[in-house]
């Protein structure tokens, strides 16, 4: 295994981790944890790291690569656009961002998405 894989493999995992943290946020203070629609914001970021890691393992196939690219696109989406709103609308909105170590999960969730990315495209050979 690469270092490119180990550490692709490494922010997929991280940020599935910050996906339960925002989970138990959420069970513990609703209010923290931002929702799309009726559905938390952790859910869809866990749902979406998961595919990422599950076709970044399994044989590439064409199922695997619409799992990945469903995965990055869902993330990218709705991190990006959640972090719009957020960078916009500061005070003035009811998102009220959960925090992990000081960091905005805003942040964070949208610079992993797009870290995965990065290292999914120069992965090939």
């Amino acid at each position: 295994m690469s270092f490119k894989e180990k550490l692709f493999f490494a922010l997929a995992i991280s940020g599935l981790a910050i996906s339960f943290c925002l989970l138990a946020q959420f069970h513990s203070n609703p209010f923290r944890v931002p929702t799309f629609g009726e559905t938390p914001v952790c859910y869809i970021y866990g749902n979406a790291y998961l595919a990422i890691i599950l076709a970044a393992l399994l044989k590439r196939s064409f199922f695997t690569r619409l799992l990945e690219t469903a995965g990055f696109t869902v993330g990218l989406m709705v991190s990006a656009y959640f972090l719009f709103v957020w960078i916009r609308f500061a005070g003035r909105t009811s998102i009220y961002p959960a925090e992990i170590f000081g960091i905005k999960t805003i942040y964070a969730d949208f610079l992993l998405f797009a870290l995965l990315l990065v290292l999914r495209i120069i992965k090939k050979p």
